[in-house]
């Protein structure tokens, strides 16, 4: 009884300190988030709340009021797992604010994180056929759902909307829609 007392005895002692030391601290939260849809595609991951580096411009690269900058600055909009369960073709149509200067074009901010302030340009969207995309206007980019994976090309510049062009860094808050007719 005495060995088997000592053996009870050496295994409690190994045992004890290892769990004594061991702390247990909160680290954090993981916060997963999705969307369930009933439409013909899903919006691949990449196209959602995409970021566009735009570059730099001078102020007088522009010619004037309603001169477009040079630079023609391309972006992909891509679906997945499309099905002709809800449509057989999907649009995409853009929203956002616009200058009142010029509606055509979506509102172009300087100084993010404080008081906006007109930055004197405005952001103009193309589609695929370098035709302009107006804001907030009814869906022109159409595309047939006859592959599991589609792709909405675009390109973006900038337009002179006033005389006065501020300096600083620019931004554009532009949502899309999806149209199945």
């Amino acid at each position: 009884m005495t060995r088997t007392g000592t053996l009870l005895l050496l295994t409690l002692a190994m045992a004890c300190p290892a769990s004594a030391h061991t702390v247990v601290i909160e680290g954090g939260k993981v916060h997963l988030r999705g969307e369930l849809v009933n439409g013909g595609c899903a919006v691949a991951p990449d196209s959602q709340n995409m970021r566009i580096d735009m570059g730099q411009y001078r102020t007088n690269s522009f010619s004037g009021v309603g001169s477009f900058s040079t630079v023609n600055v391309p972006f992909t909009v891509r679906l997945l797992d499309c099905s002709v369960d809800v449509s057989r073709t999907v649009g995409i149509q853009f929203q956002g604010a616009t200058p009142a200067e010029d509606p055509q074009v979506f509102l172009a901010t300087s100084r993010p994180g404080e008081t906006p302030v007109s930055s004197g340009v405005g952001l103009a969207l193309f589609d695929e056929q370098q035709r302009q995309i107006i804001p907030n206007a009814t869906a022109v980019s159409w595309l047939p759902i006859d592959t599991r994976e589609l792709a909405f090309h675009f390109s973006a510049r900038y337009r002179a909307i006033s005389e006065h062009l501020e300096p600083g860094k620019i931004q554009s808050d532009v949502w899309f829609t999806l149209i199945y007719p």
